[in-house]
């Protein structure tokens, strides 16, 4: 008989499944790739674990500091420091460095700070580049003194290099003379001030460059030259005058400023363009120049466009019957503009895209009294889609919706034609 106290075990009581393996007995590799997952803070502490974990997280190979994750600047400063330090020269596939202070008027001590902290990051960068790192992403910000190592610009194991610079002295930040990144395919410049002299610099020192991104910049550019990019973005950049692209390879455009089209690019030769998108708001009063309605005509050779923005629209709505044909175009995007108010206007332009198969509209605004509908706008401006077989539209309020769907019906006669009609997600409408 059993002791009172203990009580036979029920049928439906969990049990631990004996299949489940433990951690101890997975290879060295796999405990090393398991930890390149975790924060830094949690990858050190494992080292209390066993004597078999005391040093394995010194092999890790991907490192991301972050130091929001850290209430005190000394402790982040000495984490980093010691982390680099104890694990050496070992390969090291991934580095990051996420750092955001915030300046005050007249506090000396900060100011002393910040300057003793840009020396840390730039030993930090110097020995992380020991490690013969194939991706360094660096967001900094508040860091006046900041002087990258030149190391960085002449890293031959980089294939990838993001370079966010927010309230730095960034005049100085890339002013070396002399940049060689031989494996470089994908660069991220963001809140720099970028030059000719320095994209020339950029573009000539990294022969296998295919993805350029630049964000928040200031360019003072009149060109852009290369043989071998395929990707280019310009998002929320600030430019003076026109920028000339010689880009034969180009392949994807994606240009987002709000306000106006902004940096204004003039497309002098990027014959294998086929994906593009653009993105911008219209202020009233704004009279577009020659160069960007220019721009539109540059795009004939693309394949999938997506127009968002009521700048966009309005810049479309001044060129009228002067669009260009689109003969290639086969996916057309249209979002954040008042699709009631512009009927005529996506019928005019359906004129010029005479192979479309599939068109997207997102976001359909529907008429209020503040904002109601046009004179003349009837919609009734026919058009011949023969090839389009998909229609998609995702609004944000169902009211004249139907009016929408009828004139297409009306004027596209596919026998496979599909038409989705859903709403548009949050995450949707605020991600263009």
């Amino acid at each position: 008989m059993e002791p009172p106290h203990k009580h036979p075990r029920r049928n439906d009581e969990p049990t631990m499944s004996p299949s489940l393996p433990d951690l101890s007995t997975l290879p060295e590799l796999v405990l090393i790739h398991i930890l390149s997952f975790m924060d830094p803070k949690e990858a050190v502490q494992t080292c209390i674990l066993s004597k078999r974990w005391r040093n394995l997280w010194t092999y890790v190979t991907s490192l991301n500091f972050n130091k929001s994750a850290f209430k005190r600047t000394a402790h982040f400063v000495r984490f980093v420091t010691n982390m680099l330090f104890f694990r050496g020269a070992i390969k090291l596939d991934t580095f990051r460095l996420y750092w955001l202070t915030h300046k005050r008027t007249g506090d000396t001590y900060s100011m002393k700070n910040r300057q003793i902290c840009a020396s840390n990051i730039s030993s930090w960068i110097f020995s992380a580049l020991s490690c013969k790192p194939l991706t360094i992403s660096l967001v900094l910000h508040g860091f006046a003194n900041l002087k990258l190592p030149h190391a960085l610009f002449t890293c031959a194991s980089l294939e990838q290099l993001e370079l966010g610079l927010y309230d730095c002295n960034n005049e100085e930040v890339i002013g070396t003379k002399y940049v060689n990144l031989p494996s470089l395919k994908k660069l991220e410049l963001a809140g720099l001030t970028v030059n000719d002299p320095v994209m020339q610099m950029i573009l000539s020192g990294c022969p296998l460059l295919e993805e350029l991104c630049l964000s928040v910049c200031s360019l003072k550019l009149s060109e852009m030259r290369s043989d071998l990019l395929r990707s280019l973005t310009i998002r929320q950049c600030q430019g003076s005058g026109v920028v000339e692209i010689f880009m034969p390879s180009l392949i994807s455009l994606h240009l987002k400023n709000p306000g106006r089209l902004g940096t204004i690019l003039s497309l002098k030769n990027t014959p294998s363009l086929v994906k593009v998108f653009v993105f911008s708001n219209y202020f009233q009063g704004y009279s577009f120049s020659a160069a960007e309605f220019e721009f539109f005509t540059c795009l004939t050779s693309a394949t999938d466009l997506k127009l968002y923005g009521s700048g966009v629209m309005a810049l479309l709505e001044q060129t009228g019957l002067n669009c260009p044909v689109f003969d290639n175009l086969k996916r057309l995007t249209f979002g954040r503009w008042q699709i009631n108010n512009n009927l005529d206007l996506l019928c005019l332009l359906l004129q010029h895209t005479p192979n479309l198969e599939k068109l997207t509209i997102v976001h359909t605004a529907h008429r209020s009294p503040r904002n109601p509908k046009k004179k003349g706008v009837t919609g009734q401006i026919p058009f011949r889609c023969e090839q389009l077989r998909a229609i998609e539209i995702k609004y944000s309020d169902p009211s004249g919706v139907h009016e929408l769907v009828d004139i297409l019906l009306r004027n596209t006669s596919h026998r496979e034609r599909v038409l989705s009609i859903s709403p548009a997600s949050k995450c949707e409408i605020s991600n263009l």
